[in-house]
Protein backbone atom coordinates (compact mmCIF):
# COMPACT_ATOMS: atom_id res chain seq x y z
CA UNK A 1 0.00 0.00 0.00
CA UNK A 2 2.55 2.12 0.88
CA UNK A 3 4.63 1.38 -2.84
CA UNK A 4 1.12 2.19 -4.37
CA UNK A 5 0.87 5.84 -2.69
CA UNK A 6 4.21 7.17 -2.95
CA UNK A 7 3.89 6.36 -6.78
CA UNK A 8 0.63 8.02 -6.75
CA UNK A 9 2.36 11.18 -5.17
CA UNK A 10 5.14 11.39 -7.71
CA UNK A 11 2.87 10.98 -10.51
CA UNK A 12 0.84 13.64 -9.44
CA UNK A 13 4.23 16.11 -8.82
CA UNK A 14 5.72 15.44 -12.50
CA UNK A 15 2.44 16.03 -13.95
CA UNK A 16 2.00 19.62 -11.48
CA UNK A 17 5.71 20.34 -12.49
CA UNK A 18 4.67 19.83 -16.30
CA UNK A 19 1.45 21.85 -15.54
CA UNK A 20 3.75 25.01 -14.45
CA UNK A 21 6.14 24.29 -17.08
CA UNK A 22 3.64 24.37 -20.19
CA UNK A 23 1.09 27.09 -18.19
CA UNK A 24 4.73 29.08 -17.53
CA UNK A 25 6.07 28.49 -21.32
CA UNK A 26 2.45 29.43 -22.90
CA UNK A 27 2.89 33.06 -20.62
CA UNK A 28 6.17 34.18 -22.07
CA UNK A 29 5.67 33.79 -25.40
CA UNK A 30 4.89 36.37 -27.80
CA UNK A 31 2.17 34.33 -29.54
CA UNK A 32 0.58 32.11 -26.41
CA UNK A 33 -2.36 29.89 -26.87
CA UNK A 34 -5.27 31.39 -25.54
CA UNK A 35 -6.61 30.20 -22.12
CA UNK A 36 -10.51 30.49 -24.16
CA UNK A 37 -11.59 29.88 -27.54
CA UNK A 38 -12.35 33.45 -28.77
CA UNK A 39 -14.35 32.80 -32.04
CA UNK A 40 -12.81 35.33 -34.80
CA UNK A 41 -14.76 38.47 -35.67
CA UNK A 42 -13.19 38.51 -39.34
CA UNK A 43 -11.28 36.87 -41.67
CA UNK A 44 -8.73 37.87 -44.45
CA UNK A 45 -9.16 36.79 -47.93
CA UNK A 46 -7.21 37.67 -50.62
CA UNK A 47 -5.90 40.72 -48.77
CA UNK A 48 -9.45 42.00 -47.79
CA UNK A 49 -10.95 41.66 -44.48
CA UNK A 50 -14.12 40.18 -44.50
CA UNK A 51 -16.68 40.30 -41.79
CA UNK A 52 -18.41 37.56 -39.85
CA UNK A 53 -21.68 38.33 -38.89
CA UNK A 54 -24.47 36.73 -36.87
CA UNK A 55 -27.77 34.96 -37.51
CA UNK A 56 -28.81 38.31 -36.52
CA UNK A 57 -26.93 40.62 -37.90
CA UNK A 58 -28.25 38.90 -41.14
CA UNK A 59 -31.49 38.54 -40.86
CA UNK A 60 -31.60 42.29 -40.71
CA UNK A 61 -30.56 42.04 -44.03
CA UNK A 62 -32.94 39.70 -45.23
CA UNK A 63 -35.19 42.24 -46.81
CA UNK A 64 -32.89 44.94 -47.71
CA UNK A 65 -32.74 45.69 -51.69
CA UNK A 66 -29.11 45.76 -51.68
CA UNK A 67 -28.74 42.75 -49.47
CA UNK A 68 -28.01 39.29 -51.66
CA UNK A 69 -27.22 35.98 -49.76
CA UNK A 70 -25.24 33.39 -51.66
CA UNK A 71 -25.13 29.76 -50.80
CA UNK A 72 -22.09 28.24 -51.32
CA UNK A 73 -23.15 24.94 -50.04
CA UNK A 74 -23.43 22.09 -52.43
CA UNK A 75 -26.16 21.91 -54.89
CA UNK A 76 -28.70 19.20 -53.63
CA UNK A 77 -28.22 21.00 -50.08
CA UNK A 78 -29.29 24.30 -51.68
CA UNK A 79 -31.92 22.28 -53.39
CA UNK A 80 -33.45 20.39 -50.28
CA UNK A 81 -33.30 24.42 -48.17
CA UNK A 82 -31.87 27.40 -48.49
CA UNK A 83 -32.07 31.57 -47.33
CA UNK A 84 -35.43 32.89 -48.86
CA UNK A 85 -33.74 34.27 -52.15
CA UNK A 86 -30.24 33.46 -51.63
CA UNK A 87 -28.31 32.75 -55.08
CA UNK A 88 -26.42 29.55 -55.76
CA UNK A 89 -22.68 29.83 -56.12
CA UNK A 90 -20.10 26.94 -54.89
CA UNK A 91 -17.06 26.46 -54.82
CA UNK A 92 -16.80 23.69 -57.33
CA UNK A 93 -19.02 25.11 -59.70
CA UNK A 94 -18.27 28.92 -59.40
CA UNK A 95 -16.24 29.54 -63.14
CA UNK A 96 -20.12 27.87 -64.45
CA UNK A 97 -22.06 29.94 -62.84
CA UNK A 98 -20.83 33.61 -61.87
CA UNK A 99 -21.96 34.99 -65.15
CA UNK A 100 -25.60 33.61 -64.34
CA UNK A 101 -25.96 35.17 -61.12
CA UNK A 102 -23.35 38.28 -62.41
CA UNK A 103 -26.30 40.20 -63.72
CA UNK A 104 -28.04 40.19 -60.15
CA UNK A 105 -25.48 41.43 -58.10
CA UNK A 106 -23.90 45.04 -58.71
CA UNK A 107 -20.20 45.52 -56.61
CA UNK A 108 -22.48 48.25 -54.06
CA UNK A 109 -24.68 45.33 -52.76
CA UNK A 110 -23.67 43.56 -49.40
CA UNK A 111 -23.49 39.75 -50.01
CA UNK A 112 -24.08 37.56 -47.70
CA UNK A 113 -22.16 34.44 -48.12
CA UNK A 114 -23.13 31.17 -46.25
CA UNK A 115 -22.06 27.47 -46.13
CA UNK A 116 -22.54 24.91 -43.35
CA UNK A 117 -21.06 26.50 -40.50
CA UNK A 118 -17.75 28.04 -38.56
CA UNK A 119 -15.62 24.91 -40.10
CA UNK A 120 -16.98 25.19 -43.37
CA UNK A 121 -14.71 27.50 -45.91
CA UNK A 122 -16.89 27.24 -48.63
CA UNK A 123 -17.93 30.63 -48.42
CA UNK A 124 -13.80 31.72 -47.68
CA UNK A 125 -13.16 30.18 -51.20
CA UNK A 126 -16.45 31.83 -52.90
CA UNK A 127 -15.76 35.25 -51.35
CA UNK A 128 -11.74 35.21 -52.58
CA UNK A 129 -13.48 34.23 -56.44
CA UNK A 130 -15.64 37.70 -56.10
CA UNK A 131 -12.98 40.08 -54.66
CA UNK A 132 -11.05 39.39 -58.06
CA UNK A 133 -14.19 40.55 -59.56
CA UNK A 134 -14.34 43.56 -57.46
CA UNK A 135 -16.88 42.69 -55.12
CA UNK A 136 -15.59 44.26 -51.78
CA UNK A 137 -19.04 44.52 -49.66
CA UNK A 138 -19.03 40.91 -48.31
CA UNK A 139 -19.92 39.33 -44.87
CA UNK A 140 -19.62 35.89 -43.51
CA UNK A 141 -23.12 34.46 -41.66
CA UNK A 142 -20.30 32.10 -39.85
CA UNK A 143 -22.77 30.10 -38.03
CA UNK A 144 -24.60 29.25 -41.43
CA UNK A 145 -27.24 27.54 -42.96
CA UNK A 146 -27.93 25.01 -40.37
CA UNK A 147 -28.10 27.48 -37.42
CA UNK A 148 -30.49 29.85 -39.73
CA UNK A 149 -33.31 27.29 -40.33
CA UNK A 150 -32.79 26.11 -36.35
CA UNK A 151 -33.98 29.90 -35.23
CA UNK A 152 -36.99 29.51 -37.88
CA UNK A 153 -35.97 31.96 -40.26
CA UNK A 154 -37.47 32.49 -44.11
CA UNK A 155 -35.79 29.38 -46.01
CA UNK A 156 -37.43 27.79 -49.60
CA UNK A 157 -36.63 24.82 -51.34
CA UNK A 158 -35.62 24.64 -55.09
CA UNK A 159 -36.30 22.05 -58.21
CA UNK A 160 -34.21 24.05 -60.12
CA UNK A 161 -31.17 25.76 -58.91
CA UNK A 162 -30.81 29.76 -59.47
CA UNK A 163 -28.32 30.76 -61.64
Amino acid sequence: MVNLSLLILKAAMIASSCLIIGLGSNLIRARHIPWFYAQASEITVSGQKIPFVTIEEAENLINDPLAVFIDTREEKDYMLGHVSGALFLSPEEKENRFPGIEPLITPNMKLILYCYGPECDMAEKVSAFLINFGYTNIVIMNEGYAAWEKKGLATEKSSRSKR
